[in-house]
């Protein structure tokens, strides 16, 4: 008799996500340069942004929304992605 692999329940999201969500994107405009440059490239190579945590998997909606609240706070400042960071 062969058993059924047992299924991972499906998590739901917080529901505190979305609050914590537009906090951060209100937060972005008091980073300093070096932090929001910074955040900027983690938000689209960190493992932790993309969909299942899979390394070349899509970015997450919040992760896309971040990053360009990030560039668009760099815009602003007159700060450019690293060549990198560029995709």
């Amino acid at each position: 008799m062969t058993k059924t692999p047992p299924r991972h329940p499906l998590v739901a999201p917080r529901s505190s996500a979305e609050t914590e969500l537009l906090a951060l994107l209100d937060e972005i405009p008091s980073w300093p340069d070096a932090m929001l440059v910074h955040m900027h490239k983690r938000f689209g190579t960190s493992r932790l942004f993309r969909v299942h945590h899979d390394p070349d998997g899509p970015l997450t909606e919040r992760a896309l929304t971040l990053r360009a609240a990030a560039l668009d706070e760099m815009g602003r400042r007159g700060l450019e992605a690293l060549a990198e960071d560029e995709n």
